[in-house]
Formats: C-alpha cells, sequence, structure tokens
C-alpha cells in the first residue's frame, strides 16, 4: 500500500543527484577536446601503408615510430642533427645503433661542428666510429633529417612562421619524396668533415677558423648575433667569443670594421 511523503523530503536528494549528473557531464565536456585530439593523432599515425606522408605529434609517438623503423632497417641508416644531443638522446640511442652497426648496417651521421667541443658528443663519436659508424661535421645551417634503407625518412613539421615544433615530425614513405631528402643529405656529407680529420681545426694560410666564417656569413645576412648563434646551433657566449678573438686578431676595434674587412678578403671566397 502506498502512501504520501512530504515532498521536500525527496526534493534535497534529488537536487543532489541532479548537480552530481551535472558536474561529471562537465568534466567529461572538459576532457573530450583532448581525448579526440589525442584519437586523432593516434589515427594519424596508424593510417595504412600506402599513405605516404603521415603527421605525428608526440615525442613517444615519433620515437614509437623511429624505433619500428630502426630494427626494421637491413642496409643504411643516416641522420643529420643540426642541434646538440643531450647525453641522455645520445645513451637511448647508443645501444640501439650499436646493434644495428654489428648487424652490418651502414650508420652514417651529421652534426655541427660546434659539438666537438661537448665532452659527452665526443665520447659518443669516437664510440660509434669504434664500432664501425661514420660521424662528420658541417659548419654551418643543414636540414634535420633521419633515413632509413632511403625508404623512409623523418623530418620536422615545417609551418609558414617560427621553427619547427620540437614534438611533432612528418614520416615520408613516398619514393620519389625519400629520394629527394636522401640527395640532400648526400650533397650536406660531401662537404662535412670527418670527425676524425687530422686537418681538422686546420685553417693554413687564413685568418678565419671554419666557425668564424659561418657567423660572419650569418651576420652578412642581416641576421643578429643571437639569431646567427641559434641557427648555427652554438651559444650566443660563443658567438661574442670568437668575433672579440677576430677582432683582437685583426687588431679593430668594431664589429663594422671586421665585417668590412671580411666582405674584402681572400677568407670570404672559401668554400666551407
Amino acid at each position: 500500500m502506498l502512501s504520501a511523503i512530504e515532498p521536500r523530503h525527496r526534493a534535497l536528494p534529488m537536487i543532489d543527484e541532479i548537480h552530481t549528473h551535472l558536474e561529471a557531464l562537465t568534466a567529461y565536456t572538459g576532457a573530450l577536446p583532448a581525448f579526440l585530439a589525442t584519437l586523432r593523432d593516434r589515427f594519424e599515425a596508424t593510417r595504412t601503408s600506402h599513405e605516404s606522408i603521415q603527421h605525428l605529434a608526440g615525442r613517444e609517438l615519433i620515437n614509437e615510430h623511429i624505433a619500428r623503423e630502426h630494427g626494421a632497417a637491413r642496409k643504411e641508416i643516416v641522420s643529420a642533427q643540426p642541434g646538440n644531443r643531450t647525453a641522455d638522446d645520445l645513451a637511448y640511442s647508443f645501444e640501439r645503433d650499436r646493434a644495428a652497426l654489428k648487424q652490418g648496417v651502414s650508420m652514417r651521421t651529421i652534426y655541427h661542428s660546434s659539438v666537438r667541443r661537448v665532452a659527452t658528443v665526443g665520447n659518443w663519436a669516437k664510440e660509434m666510429a669504434a664500432a664501425g659508424g661514420e660521424i662528420r661535421t658541417v659548419n654551418g645551417r643543414f636540414p634535420r633529417s633521419i633515413i632509413f634503407d632511403r625508404r623512409v625518412a623523418f623530418v620536422p613539421v615545417h609551418t609558414a612562421e617560427g621553427e619547427p615544433p620540437a614534438d611533432e615530425a612528418v614520416m615520408i614513405s613516398n619514393p620519389l619524396a625519400v629520394a629527394g631528402i636522401s640527395a640532400v643529405f648526400d650533397l650536406f656529407w660531401e662537404r662535412a668533415e670527418p670527425w676524425l680529420s687530422p686537418t681538422h681545426g686546420k685553417d693554413t694560410g687564413l685568418t678565419t677558423t671554419a666557425t668564424q666564417r659561418a657567423i660572419l656569413r650569418e651576420l652578412c645576412l642581416g641576421r643578429t648575433q643571437a639569431q646567427a648563434a641559434k641557427n648555427l646551433g652554438i651559444s650566443s657566449a660563443w658567438v661574442n667569443n670568437q668575433l672579440g678573438e677576430l677582432r683582437t686578431n685583426l687588431d679593430m676595434k668594431t664589429l663594422n670594421e671586421v665585417i668590412y674587412w671580411w666582405g674584402k678578403s681572400p677568407d670570404h671566397d672559401v668554400q666551407d
């Protein structure tokens, strides 16, 4: 048998229950954009193999794909690394790279010449060279890339403005595109200096060093010292140090004097 009760006794629990549902719905709605973005990134990363260009977002996802292609490589792995790799980066890749070398995969790496002053990179380069890898350095700007068997390439995401984001990459498997990226790597490899070159650092008959020439070229393109440092992968302090050393060697007081001298100097015609 049913009996009537005072409505207000049930009203408050009902209101509390509605508030609980509203809070849960609000939380769900707030989390939905991030969840959908994650689904989108995962979808882009797992598209079928016939899709030759894939946008990868997130370091973990990029590393997953690089590790997979690294393990699948059978002939050659080449990479151009214009930035300074951290000790953690080097340690992460060392055993994997050495294992590939032991399996007969050739490995060539290009760094910026500034990393020669970094002890961790120097130690890594010596050990990799002893294991059969080849390392060279370029004293100027060059594009970042990793290429596996000239079949798959990873490059930065270039946009109309600003620097490429560090946590995004493009994975390319189109044969024509990969061939083009490989050709660019080969051009820089040919003009790069072997890490263990006996002539490294010797600029016989020249007033400037290779680093100083790279800095001066950047400045003559209208870039500031800070921009030159960033483009060359070196610190602003090192740029100041090199320009100060050059002023002293030339017995000049200002940077304008140095640049004027540079424009007429035989050093200006050197092709590094």
